[in-house]
Formats: structure tokens, sequence, C-alpha cells
């Protein structure tokens, strides 16, 4: 039979083990991000109606909740009309485009769509 303070050492012994597992995981374990993809349509008018003759690329606005995450992806290519945004932690991201010229002039932002990147699992 195991007295007493033996068996309050084995326990105290057990509980610092999976203690110290328990931060080496979270301190070491991978971290799995993810992404999403967003696609627009390229403007033909400016904000005036008048046709849009110099067009340089997009702004790629996005932002996080509780502040985790705030970005403005800058495209040069007017051509491009998809991009897919990735390391993205999990939680729920608000996304917009807007349009520049080549004067620098930009848009106003596209309507704002919500992602949600969900939790990874290994």
């Amino acid at each position: 039979m195991i007295s007493t303070s033996k068996r309050r050492l084995l326990g105290a012994a057990l509980l610092l083990a999976l203690l110290l597992g328990y931060f080496a995981y979270e301190r070491f374990s991978p971290v799995v991000h993810g992404s999403t993809t967003l696609t627009w349509i390229a403007p033909i008018q400016n904000e005036a109606d008048e046709p849009l003759n110099n067009l340089a690329g997009y702004d790629i606005h996005c932002w996080g909740d509780e502040g985790r995450y705030s970005n403005t992806i800058r495209i040069n290519d007017p051509a491009t009309t998809r991009y897919e945004i990735k390391g993205l932690a999990p939680g729920i991201y608000q996304c917009a485009v807007s349009a520049f010229n080549e004067d620098g002039d930009e848009s106003v932002l596209s309507n704002v769509e919500a992602r949600v990147i969900p939790p990874q699992l290994f």
C-alpha cells in the first residue's frame, strides 16, 4: 500500500507533468491558418458615370473581429479580379474592394462581405 505522502507526491508529479505537457503543446503546436478568396467585376465607369480609361488597380480592405487583423492589399494590375488572402487565423473578417486610377484617385468601397474562417483541425 502507498502511503498518503507518496500519493500526494505522485499526484503533484502527475499534475505537473500534465501542465507541462499542455503548455508545451500550446507553445509548440503548429497553428493552422485559413484563407478566403475574393472576386469582383472590374468597373467600366467612374463615379461620374464617365468611361473609366485609366484604371490602375485595386485595394482590398479587410478587418477582423477584435482588431486581430486589419490590412489593405494593393493590386497594381487592373486585369486582376480575384485574390486569395492566406494566413488568416480563425475568426470573422469584413472585406471590401476599392479601385484606383493612374492619378491615385480611389473609388468608394464596394459592398462589405463577411468571411468566416473556421478553426482548422490538424
